[in-house]
């Protein structure tokens, strides 16, 4: 648990000093970001809209683990129920 908390911490840390690209820092400064479809509100639309498909993704995979990981559930009835032949 520890391995994975150093990581995480320290890319916490250091990513708010980053800088944004080129393309969005001059594009923001240079244009309404009041109009509805100005450039910087845009840029953060198409982000949002990323990290949702993302988080969508994880929360899907995440699911499918913990759901085989604990097993088929007992009230669930099968498609196919499994009939026993009598042995001669």
């Amino acid at each position: 648990m520890r391995r994975l908390i150093t990581p995480i911490l320290a890319l916490l840390l250091t990513a708010g000093p980053l800088f944004a690209c080129p393309l969005c820092k001059d594009s923001v400064p240079s244009s309404d970001a009041q109009a509805a479809g100005g450039l910087p509100s845009g840029f953060n639309n198409s982000i949002y809209l990323m990290l949702g498909g993302l988080f969508c993704v994880i929360g899907f995979v995440t699911f499918t683990i913990v759901r085989n990981v604990r097993g088929p559930s007992t009230s669930s009835k099968s498609a196919f129920p499994v009939i026993d032949k009598p042995n001669k």
